[in-house]
């Protein structure tokens, strides 16, 4: 399947947990900045290069929509994770994000992660991402039960809940840019008239915007 087909049937899922105030407002402040080089709050200038490419390695360009880093979804995850994150979502985040980026280190051999390009980052990517339903469950429970236990998180768990959770934000980000939502999704501006069920055969295959 196409990415941008991909794009136009995504759900709200992990989204719908984030229609808060805070991350709407978040976002469209995001989307007023421009340019590739900007101020982190929460990551360090180091790992907001690294950001921007694992950013564009779930969605990258295409030939008819634009990458992550065009529509400023790496700002949006710094500063919401900054704003918005409980402080024990932080530091799962920063140290599943820096276990990452030092396995990544020793894997390529590099001393700094600007000189690793996409195509090295890719393999470690899938490879920590690509669980299964049952493999998915079990570290979100292991998770879940070593916060509330207050108990460590191991490096793998933590690497798991941190990249899902840059997953995550990534594709709402994405998917709620206006550009994205005008363009690319179903847009029909509000107010409209309800309708409690539509078939997505009706609108092409294509999700609402936000």
């Amino acid at each position: 399947m196409k990415r941008r087909e991909v794009i136009k049937g995504l759900g709200l899922s992990f989204g719908a947990m984030l229609l808060a105030p805070s991350a709407m407002s978040l976002l469209h402040s995001c989307t007023k900045e421009t340019g590739p080089i900007w101020e982190p709050v929460f990551f360090s200038k180091n790992q907001v290069q690294f950001l921007n490419k694992i950013t564009d390695i779930i969605l990258p360009k295409t030939s008819d929509t634009p990458s992550a880093t065009e529509v400023n979804v790496p700002q949006f995850i710094d500063k919401f994770a900054n704003e918005v994150m409980e402080a024990e979502q932080q530091d799962i985040l920063k140290q599943g994000f820096s276990n990452f980026c030092n396995k990544l280190l020793k894997s390529s051999e590099k001393e700094d992660l600007d000189d690793i390009q996409i195509e090295g980052i890719e393999p470690l990517l899938a490879e920590a991402l690509k669980k299964t339903k049952e493999e998915d469950k079990m570290l979100w429970e292991t998770y879940n039960e070593s916060v509330k236990n207050e108990s460590s998180i191991s490096d793998e768990v933590a690497n798991y809940v941190a990249l899902s959770n840059i997953r995550g934000l990534c594709i709402f980000a994405y998917k709620s840019t206006e550009y994205i939502g005008e363009e690319v999704l179903v847009y029909r501006p509000v107010p409209g008239k309800q309708e409690g069920c539509i078939d997505l055969s009706e609108t092409g295959g294509k999700a609402y915007s936000l």
